[in-house]
């Protein structure tokens, strides 16, 4: 009697750490998904930063360029993110990921609904929009930076 309930006891501990290491696996591949998407997110912000210049700051030059290359990366980027398979213990960084690539979006429609109305207005809130959106990433990237350490 005494093996069965020490069985059942090591089969169920088994079972526990299959959870864990399945979540932690789970964790890996959503990292490293999530590293192959910065990464080309940093290459179209380096696109961005070559293409806008102080010489480009007039919205008439830069939001054609938002509207038919930045605007469609970040929303590819948005829809790749938003398929990513996550553990639900890191969802809240993963709603990060998606909140910050929501307020790019955002600020990429004011700019263009700015230009379409010719209201500078939108385009402060446009500059908001940027400045959240970066607060929100720098959130992100050290929460990012602390999971790599637990799942690595």
């Amino acid at each position: 009697m005494r093996v069965g309930v020490w069985f059942c006891f090591l089969a169920l501990a088994a079972c526990g750490r299959g959870r864990e290491g399945a979540e932690a696996g789970r964790a890996e591949n959503y990292l490293g998904e999530v590293k192959q998407l910065l990464q080309e997110l940093r290459a179209l912000d380096q696109q961005i930063a070559r293409q806008i210049t102080a010489d480009t700051l007039d919205s008439r030059l830069i939001v054609p360029l938002i509207r038919q290359e930045f605007r469609p990366g970040i929303a590819r980027l948005h829809e790749r993110a938003s398929r990513l398979d996550h553990p639900s213990s890191i969802d809240s960084t993963h709603q990060k990921l998606l909140r910050y690539l929501e307020l790019r979006l955002g600020a990429y429609d004011l700019a263009i609904r700015g230009e379409e109305e010719q209201n500078p207005q939108l385009f402060a809130q446009f500059s908001r929009l940027q400045l959240e959106a970066d607060t929100v990433g720098r959130t992100l990237e050290e929460e990012l930076r602390q999971l790599h350490q637990r799942f690595r």
